[in-house]
């Protein structure tokens, strides 16, 4: 390979354009940006779709286990599921035989709202990826998974 980009007529890159490192960097930022717009329109934070997400996920569970699950200090997630409990997309409520513990469960409008970022998710993933054949995005994803196992514990962020 020259160098070049590898669609006919694409303006040659600079060589600190073409390192992995700069690649892998500058791709995450523009895909956090565009992640963290996403989840704005939807009046959401990482961290608040984190939790939904872990609910859907794993149906209700006590409080100090969604921290582990969304990798939250449990006094840090308090304020999170204060702000959706505002909006009404989770509830929490006693445990049943320890007052003290308290359960997390999405509504009907949290887990509404969990289906409807996740198929306009895979929209936005598409069209970032339109650059890519079916082939490739399989491709690449395997071989960004494998770099991420290699370096993040299986019992690490979630």
């Amino acid at each position: 390979m020259s160098g070049d980009n590898d669609r006919p007529g694409a303006p040659d890159r600079p060589a600190f354009e073409r390192g992995t490192g700069f690649l892998l960097a500058r791709l995450g930022s523009l895909t956090a940006r565009s992640w963290a717009g996403f989840l704005g329109e939807h009046r959401l934070t990482q961290s608040q779709y984190a939790v939904l997400v872990a609910l859907d996920r794993h149906g209700p569970v006590v409080q100090r286990r969604l921290a582990e699950l969304v990798a939250v200090d449990a006094r840090n997630l308090v304020p999170v599921l204060d702000q959706l409990a505002d909006r009404q997309l989770l509830e929490r409520r006693p445990h049943d035989t320890d007052r003290r513990r308290r359960v997390v469960n999405l509504t009907d409008r949290g887990s509404t709202l969990v289906g409807t970022i996740a198929a306009a998710a895979a929209a936005e993933q598409d069209r970032f990826l339109d650059a890519l054949t079916a082939a490739e995005r399989e491709h690449l994803n395997g071989l960004l998974r494998r770099l991420y196992a290699a370096h993040v514990p299986a019992d690490g962020p979630g």
